[in-house]
């Protein structure tokens, strides 16, 4: 295994706590920070002293880590991208540390953001040292990671979620991962000893909105489609306060179940793989998994309620607020059986 490492990500704390991990216990750490490198001179400047630092051996002591890290001015696609003066010295150091065997006792890692994968850069290192890039994806594959991200640690904390209460608690918090650690902290605290299951009603209570997160829809459609009464109240408290929550939440409702309709009609038909087609295949799964807790009839009429509250609200400029809440709870109910929550 190479001890050159080069771990690149827009989600600063997974980029930082690999590079912890490899950088041990902290003996013979030297690191090298670019945070504040934002002109071609402060680049320039860090280049050296990582060169430097690279070139330095541990000479008689136990082991030596360089970390070079907020290496922002790395080739990237777009703007943002170095300089050709930088470019250049970047593309010679990248020659210099996939020539130079270090040894053992000796690691060199750098981080950054961003990293052009087909840049010379790029190439001269691939081989040479161990890279590690945290892809961000789009906004749906940012969420799904994020959610598996969240189970996975809740576990090692010793807790679990109910099934939808992580996508909840994602929905709530975003994405960033040191805010997700942060609120995951919490949320142990807030359970105490005696308690081990995380609950909608509980992310509502105890999480916080992230910075520049927006309450998601989508958090009262998956509650609603699950037919989980505490879940849909829980989910819908955070817009009761909007002027448009009416008209938002019918027509947001109206989509989803149009969906299900479909999907349901589908399934019976045989037709699954033509209804899902171009779905993202992790709302593919999970949209098939609600559209099995209804008839089609039930879902058929509740999408006909829920056209005809919305149809209300924009037309009359009536509040039918309470009725659209009364009316989420009126079809979360579940014909024969017992509603859940």
């Amino acid at each position: 295994m190479s001890n050159l490492h080069v771990i690149i990500g827009e989600d600063d704390y997974l980029v930082s706590e690999t590079a912890k991990k490899l950088a041990g216990d902290g003996q013979g750490l030297e690191i090298i920070d670019s945070n504040l490198a934002t002109n071609a001179e402060l680049q320039l400047k860090d280049l050296v002293a990582a060169d430097e630092s690279f070139s330095t051996p541990p000479f008689l002591d136990p082991v030596k880590v360089t970390w070079w890290k907020n290496v922002k001015f790395l080739p990237q696609a777009g703007k943002g991208g170095p300089s050709a003066e930088v470019k250049t010295a970047l593309e010679k150091f990248a020659k210099k540390l996939a020539s130079t065997p270090l040894p053992d006792n000796q690691k060199f890692i750098l981080t950054g953001p961003r990293l052009l994968a087909t840049s010379v850069f790029a190439k001269t290192l691939k081989g040479a040292a161990e890279i590690a890039v945290f892809a961000g994806g789009k906004p749906w594959e940012k969420a799904r990671n994020a959610v598996a991200r969240v189970i996975e640690l809740a576990d090692d904390m010793g807790f679990v979620f109910e099934r939808g209460a992580a996508e909840s608690f994602v929905a709530r918090v975003g994405t960033d991962s040191r805010s997700l650690m942060s609120e995951l902290a919490k949320m142990r605290d807030y359970l105490g000893p005696d308690s081990t299951t995380v609950t909608a009603a509980a992310v509502a209570d105890i999480t916080s909105q992230g910075v520049g997160v927006e309450p998601e829809i989508w958090a009262v459609t998956d509650a609603l489609g699950e037919r989980n009464l505490a879940k849909v109240l829980a989910a819908v408290a955070p817009f009761e306060r909007d002027k448009s929550f009416a008209v938002m939440v019918t027509t947001a409702v109206e989509r989803f179940l149009r969906t299900l309709v479909a999907l349901k009609g589908a399934a019976e038909e045989g037709r699954t793989g033509e209804a899902t087609e171009g779905m993202a295949p992790f709302a593919a799964k999970k949209n098939l998994a609600f559209a099995a807790n209804w008839t089609l009839m039930e879902l058929r009429v509740a999408r006909a309620r829920f056209m005809a509250l919305r149809e209300r609200a924009v037309s009359t400029g009536a509040s039918v607020d309470a009725m659209v809440v009364a009316e989420l709870a009126r079809t979360c109910r579940a014909s024969g059986r017992r509603m859940p929550g």
